[in-house]
């Protein structure tokens, strides 16, 4: 809870930043909060480093760890905090880091990347839907009504119109003063177009969305286990090496050496 409102007041100074009033007026205020919420993060990552104990490595080999450790680091290394946009894109990505605060955040990202691959085909589909519906208005209505059908793209320009449900009564009134068969070539369009392939759109997010959910939960049971699995360890670890101290003394003690 205080990494991620850390991160949100960090993402507030670096907004304020933006306005010229308040960068002259609290500028040196707000590059001091800058400063602490990077002591936090610099903190945070040695904290970080410090509970794997005597496998420091461990730490990156979590994703999220890395992507912490190169967004702190990169701050200091030479040529990049000289570079004003590249230092204030480093400061910005700082934000990204809220995704590990918020589990719910994750599994929407997650399921955004399965989503794009299999959306792939609806868009296909999407497109070429438009295009032949295009292409028919512009057969049936170019002499009629120019203005929305004189061209293809025109013809696609009102079709994506209709689709984002963007000003259509505007546009379905206009056409229907030049040429009144234009209603059913519309109608047919938005219902299909417009609520089928939208609609197929919205049941690929969900199904990724659950897929997301279930790898998240599975990854959680995984972490936990191995969280268990890595303190049993080091409590063996911990008995050996004391089990080799004990040995070492006795043989320092021995009297027939």
């Amino acid at each position: 809870m205080l990494s991620m409102t850390v991160i949100v007041v960090n993402g507030a100074a670096l907004g304020a930043m933006t306005f010229p009033q308040l960068r002259g007026s609290a500028g040196g205020f707000l590059t001091w909060v800058d400063h602490v919420c990077l002591g936090f993060f610099i903190f945070e990552v040695i904290a970080g480093i410090i509970s794997f104990g005597r496998r420091p490595w461990r730490y990156f080999g979590d994703g999220w760890n890395v992507f912490d450790f190169v967004i702190v680091t990169a701050s200091f290394l030479p040529g990049v905090r000289e570079n004003v946009t590249i230092l204030r894109m480093l400061r910005l990505a700082r934000l990204v880091r809220i995704l590990r605060s918020m589990p719910s955040l994750r599994v929407i990202l997650v399921a955004t990347g399965k989503a794009l691959p299999k959306s792939a085909g609806v868009f296909a589909l999407t497109g070429l839907v438009m295009y032949l519906w295009a292409m028919i208005g512009w057969i049936a209505f170019q002499e009629s009504d120019k203005e929305h059908f004189g061209t293809v793209g025109r013809a696609l320009l009102n079709l994506f119109q209709l689709v984002a449900f963007d000003d259509m009564g505007n546009v379905i009134r206009e056409s229907m003063a030049n040429n009144v068969w234009t209603l059913p070539y519309y109608v047919v369009f938005i219902l299909f177009g417009a609520f089928i392939l939208v609609n197929i759109m919205i049941g690929v997010v969900l199904a990724s969305m659950e897929e997301a959910q279930k790898i998240d939960d599975e990854d959680g049971q995984v972490s936990a286990d191995t969280a268990v699995l890595i303190e049993r360890i080091d409590k063996l670890q911990a008995t050996v090496d004391k089990l080799i101290e004990n040995q070492d003394r006795s043989r320092e003690y021995t009297p027939f050496r």
